[in-house]
């Protein structure tokens, strides 16, 4: 018969042989193959997997395809996107090539004094997704070849038990900014190129629209701010940039399977991802 664990082995060998891909087929038949045998193991006739906080506590890294729309076209390495679809046009600039590789979701607590006690119905915690990705910029006179900075995009959100098997998710803030200190002589280079391409990026790619796409952005911008209290980005001394939201809509993830050291999940858009802790 076979044991959680080797269908957790299976589910993770067949992810490699599709490429993290979780609409493939196989790849969906090993998560119900996972999900019926735990489900046969489990003793409580309810599974109440967002009681225990402490249990979701900790550093998650994906090991499914990246969940943004867009991916270029590649050679079979790791995924790449445009800037722009990877933020929904938040950062720019937006037509800047990324290439990811590492998604992390960092769960911790946020020192409000909630209960110490690990069973409790309503808790909060930090629900953060940390992107690391280089972004590769042209040729300058300066560099013959390519650069590739190395770049951190984070997304600052929180999460709390919506249902025994849903974790809702806000999303507040978001900031994009180098992955590597700048004031180093031996990134010289790299942080030229970084403040040559993102010193007044947003304030350029505005610039360079038609009327009818500043008048877009701005009614979209007018929009986001009524419904969500979305403040967009703006073009910072240090190079970085941050958009908050102050009335952020509620998404949410139901848990399909969890344990320790592994948690598959599908959000409200439908997209399963699979997670190993770290």
């Amino acid at each position: 018969m076979t044991t959680i664990s080797e269908a957790k082995s299976s589910l993770k060998r067949i992810l490699v042989e599709n490429n993290g891909d979780t609409s493939q087929p196989a790849v969906q038949d090993a998560i119900k193959a996972l999900q019926s045998l735990s489900s046969e193991k489990r003793v409580d006739a309810e599974w109440n997997i967002t009681q225990n906080k402490h249990f979701h506590t900790g550093r998650w890294r994906t090991i499914t395809t990246p969940p943004f729309p867009g991916r270029l076209p590649d050679d079979g390495g790791k995924a790449k996107y445009t800037l722009g679809r990877m933020s929904f046009n938040m950062f720019k600039p937006t037509k800047a090539v990324c290439e990811i590789h590492e998604i992390v979701n960092a769960i911790e607590p946020l020192g409000h004094g909630e209960s110490a006690d690990e069973q409790v119905s309503s808790w909060e915690q930090s629900y953060n997704s940390e992107v690391l990705m280089e972004i590769s910029v042209p040729r300058t006179k300066e560099a013959e070849e390519t650069t590739v900075l190395p770049a951190k995009l984070i997304n600052y959100g929180v999460c709390t038990p919506a249902s025994p098997t849903r974790l809702g998710v806000k999303f507040q803030r978001g900031t994009l900014k180098p992955n590597f200190d700048m004031t180093l002589k031996e990134n010289e280079m790299r942080a030229k190129a970084w403040e040559e391409t993102f010193e007044g990026a947003i304030a350029k790619e505005a610039e360079a629209q038609s009327v009818l796409g500043k008048l877009a952005t701005g009614a979209s911008n007018v929009l986001m701010k009524l419904m969500m209290g979305l403040e967009p980005p703006v073009d910072c001394v240090d190079f970085t940039q941050t958009y908050t939201i102050t009335r952020p809509i509620a998404g949410h993830l139901d848990i399909l399977y969890m344990d320790e050291d592994l948690r598959i999940s599908k959000g409200n858009r439908g997209t399963i991802v699979v997670v190993e802790r770290i």
